[in-house]
């Protein structure tokens, strides 16, 4: 039985690049997953925090980034942040840490 992870402000992730090529165009990314071949397109956000998390980085970090760039609440940008962050890793996009499993 596969379990959901949940991802909180300081959770800490990483972009697995081990499994996946990335190629900026324009503000969208657009990313290879090198088992599948499936391609997977990110808006300007998602290819911000594709691009934030190089190197491991806490979500709360990234939160704080983010709102220098986007004109959002911190609420808003933290619900919005976690839900990408979760929906992504269905697709192992990101190495997720110190989370808790459901």
């Amino acid at each position: 039985m596969e379990t959901d992870t949940i991802i909180g402000i300081h959770t800490l992730i990483q972009r697995n690049e081990s499994r996946y090529l990335a190629n900026k165009i324009g503000e969208e990314m657009v990313i290879m997953d090198m088992e599948t071949g499936d391609f997977i397109t990110m808006n300007a956000v998602g290819a911000e925090i594709w691009e934030l998390s190089e190197q491991p980085v806490t979500v709360e970090s990234l939160v704080e980034k983010m709102l220098t760039v986007y004109d959002l609440s911190s609420n808003q940008c933290i619900d919005d942040t976690i839900g990408f962050l979760q929906k992504s890793t269905q697709q192992k996009l990101f190495s997720i840490h110190n989370s808790i499993a459901a």
